[in-house]
């Protein structure tokens, strides 16, 4: 009989895709051995991507930031699932919400931010800057941690090879499913406004909850080197046509490592604040700051950088190294694992 897993997840207009496409991956892995994710989300929004990926769910009809209000349905649905396990990955989960369910399930959870210790079973933080908090300290033996880059959830389609990329092929931008910074907008008008880059080609991933949709097709309307992407369905082919790329920080990051992309990155939220050291370092990314505190500049560092990749041929090849040595894209695999064996 098959394991049941459950994942507590959400993705719409305030909180960013990754943390669903994440999941997602995670439940892919545990389907190849043999076990049956279940996603629970607050409302309605995501259940068309979980629709086309595959997966089973079950909407709450609450509030994704009240959870501690929705602990007694999800004990129901837990009950009714014969859910032994669940995966939580939001950041409004709370030491009172894991209180009030971990009688029932063995807690997984995603935490990249340690703004707490929890009554939980697994940790796990895949980014490089989780040395900064004292993980082994504070949980000791109560709990497993899977913490590094080792755990990166990359999905398969970076674990293929794809053709070498074309030199001038164009530039990726992205900045989450949310982009509640409005960055896409704004960079692209910056660059379009530039004799230099307005020549490039940009290819735009625009998430479906995007607060600028309008715009940015009016955008491109005017601008035929603007191409804007919908739904990807494989971000690692998008990628393996740019030579360069413009990104947030977060997992798109690793992607990028994966496709060995030279990037310029800048930051959007306070959980991509401690991304900068560790891929500003050893060059393997240029870092244009947070967009957020100092947009002008951000957009004119974003701009900047860009040329000067484009024009430092030895840059491009000197980061290229650097980023093939991140992550091997098996980190969903080593997840999925450790959660079957929790």
């Amino acid at each position: 009989m098959q394991e049941v897993i459950g994942i507590r997840a959400d993705a719409n207009s305030e909180v960013a895709m990754g943390h669903m496409m994440r999941c997602i991956t995670v439940a892919k892995q545990m389907k190849k051995i043999g076990q049956r994710p279940l996603f629970f989300t607050a409302d309605g929004y995501a259940l068309d991507l979980l629709k086309r990926a595959g997966m089973e769910y079950r909407c709450l009809n609450t509030a994704w930031n009240q959870m501690e209000a929705e602990t007694g349905k999800l004990r129901e649905e837990l009950k009714k699932a014969g859910c032994r396990k669940l995966l939580v990955d939001s950041y409004q989960a709370t030491r009172p919400y894991f209180d009030a369910i971990k009688d029932m399930v063995k807690i997984v959870y995603v935490d990249d931010c340690f703004e707490d210790v929890y009554p939980v079973d697994m940790i796990i933080n895949y980014n490089a800057y989780y040395v900064r908090f004292p993980y082994k300290e504070a949980y000791g033996r109560k709990a497993r941690l899977l913490l590094g880059t080792d755990y990166v959830p990359l999905r398969e389609e970076f674990q293929k090879a794809y053709p070498q990329r074309r030199e001038k092929g164009g530039i990726l931008l992205s900045s989450g499913g949310g982009d509640a910074c409005d960055a896409l907008l704004g960079i692209l008008t910056y660059v379009s406004g530039d004799r230099e880059l307005g020549k490039e080609t940009f290819h735009v991933v625009v998430g479906r909850f995007h607060p600028s949709k309008g715009e940015l097709e009016e955008l491109a309307k005017r601008n035929p080197k603007i191409k804007l992407h919908y739904d990807v369905g494989n971000m690692a082919e998008l990628m393996s046509w740019c030579d360069m790329a413009v990104s947030a920080a977060g997992t798109v990051l690793f992607e990028l490592c994966a496709m060995q992309v030279p990037s310029v990155f800048f930051v959007s939220a306070d959980n991509q604040q401690y991304d900068c050291e560790f891929f500003a370092k050893e060059e393997r990314m240029l870092f244009a700051g947070d967009i957020r505190q100092e947009r002008k500049e951000c957009l004119e560092r974003i701009g900047e950088n860009l040329k000067m990749m484009r024009k430092d041929e030895e840059m491009r090849k000197r980061m290229k190294n650097a980023l093939r040595k991140v992550t091997d894209g098996q980190g969903a695999v080593r997840i999925a694992e450790e959660i079957r064996r929790l």
